[in-house]
C-alpha cells in the first residue's frame, strides 16, 4: 500500500496540513470500522457499485493503528496491505493506491510517475486549491473543506496520455464526521463536456459493527 512521507524540515501546504498534520482517527473510539460507498460512472468503461470497510484496531504498545481494509468485493476485490498510523486516515491513501492502477492500465505508463504526480500537485499552489464544503452524514449537515487538485495537467510526461491529462481529483474533509475524511472523487472530463469518461467518488456511509 502506499505511504506518503513528508519530510517535516520542509514546510507543508495548506493541502498537506489537512491530509497530514490533523489527528482524523482522532475522533474514533476504537476498536472500529467505517464504511465507505462506492460510485463508478462514465462513458469509457463499465459503471459499477461497491463499498469499502476500513478496520481500525485500538492503537498498539508504539501508539500505531494497524489499520486494515476489505476495499471492494468479488470480481472488483483489490488485495491491499495493511497500514500503520496514529493519526491519518489512511483512506484517502487506499484510494490513491487503487486509482494509480488504474491509471496505469488506462495509459500504460509507470505507476512512479502517477504517485509522485499525486503528491506533488499537493505542493504547489498552481496545482490545488482549498474550498469551504459541507458533509452530510446521519441526515445532519456539517462544515469543511474540499481540496481539489490537478495533478497531471501542463505536465511534460502528460502528452503521452492526453486523453486523461484533465484528470482532476478532490478530497472533502470535515472535522465532526467519524475519521474527518468525507468522499474522495477523481473526475476524468470528456472532451465534449458532456458526460465524463470517468467518475469515481467514495462517500463515508456509515459506522458498522
Amino acid at each position: 500500500m502506499i505511504t506518503h512521507v513528508f519530510a517535516e524540515d520542509v514546510k507543508l501546504s495548506e493541502a498537506h496540513k489537512l491530509l497530514v498534520k490533523k489527528n482524523h482517527l482522532g475522533n474514533l473510539t476504537t476498536p472500529i470500522k467505517l464504511k465507505y460507498i462506492f460510485k463508478k460512472t462514465g462513458s469509457l468503461e463499465a459503471n459499477f457499485n461497491d463499498r469499502v470497510i476500513m478496520r481500525v484496531p485500538k492503537k498498539d504498545n508504539e501508539g500505531y493503528h494497524n489499520i486494515k481494509f476489505d476495499f471492494f468485493s468479488g470480481y472488483h476485490k483489490e488485495d491491499l496491505s495493511s497500514a500503520r498510523y496514529k493519526t491519518t486516515n489512511p483512506i484517502f491513501h487506499a484510494f490513491w493506491d487503487y486509482d494509480i492502477k488504474v491509471m496505469t492500465r488506462l495509459t500504460k505508463g509507470s505507476s512512479v510517475y502517477f504517485r509522485k504526480r499525486i503528491t506533488w500537485s499537493l505542493s504547489d499552489e498552481k496545482k490545488f486549491n482549498i474550498k469551504t464544503a459541507k458533509c452530510t452524514y446521519n441526515n445532519e449537515k456539517f462544515d469543511g473543506h474540499k481540496i481539489e487538485h490537478i495533478p497531471y495537467e501542463q505536465d511534460y510526461d502528460s502528452r503521452k496520455f492526453k486523453k486523461f491529462a484533465k484528470k482532476k481529483y478532490f478530497i472533502t474533509i470535515c472535522d465532526k464526521i467519524p475519521g474527518m475524511i468525507y468522499e474522495i472523487e477523481t473526475i476524468i472530463p470528456a472532451e465534449d463536456e458532456k458526460k465524463p469518461l470517468i467518475k469515481e467518488t467514495l462517500t463515508l456511509q456509515k459506522i458498522i459493527n
